[in-house]
């Protein structure tokens, strides 16, 4: 989707009062100053890898690598991204496997201490410009038209999503 109409989009949901003008233009904004991330395009994980991999739900590690829970060895694509706030040091994690059906893989979202803050299927990670307790939105690349974004809760110590716009 590109930035044009995801921008239409918002402005689109904010006349007709599904969001506030003002979380319309932040939202816009954003998506306006975002970085994204194929989950396809992450570097292959190597062996200094390995103390992340083993905190990624649905991996086991294997004497030739690790398997999914569908049974098996992919490439794993793993990024090391400051996300802002506690989420300094966060690293991402993909899983290309079809198993995952139209979603396109797994992708997971790990705090400084392996700890895991989001976890589900999606196609790329973007960054967006906005910010909860100095931790950026997050949205996950879905198949077709929506733009799903989530937000830092810090209490819970996970993203939770906020909304999702459809283009």
């Amino acid at each position: 989707m590109t930035r044009k109409m995801i921008t239409l989009s918002l402005m689109l949901c904010a006349a007709s009062g599904l969001v506030s003008t003002a979380q319309a233009q932040d939202a816009g904004t954003a998506f306006h100053e975002l970085k994204s991330y194929p989950g396809s395009d992450l570097p292959v994980a190597t062996a200094k890898d390995d103390a992340v991999l083993r905190h990624v739900p649905d991996l086991e590690k294997t004497a030739h690598g690790y398997k999914n829970v569908c049974g098996n060895r992919n490439r794993i694509g793993v990024l090391h991204l400051d996300l802002g706030g506690v989420l300094q040091g966060a690293t991402v994690t993909y899983d290309p496997d079809s198993c995952w059906g139209q979603t396109g893989g797994e992708l997971t979202v790990l705090d400084r201490d392996n700890r895991v803050v989001w976890h589900n299927g999606a196609v790329d990670i973007t960054v967006l410009s906005t910010t909860q307790d100095g931790v950026h939105d997050l949205s996950f690349g879905q198949p077709g038209s929506t733009q799903p974004v989530w937000r830092w809760d810090g209490p819970t110590h996970q993203y939770k999503f906020l909304r999702t716009f459809h283009g």
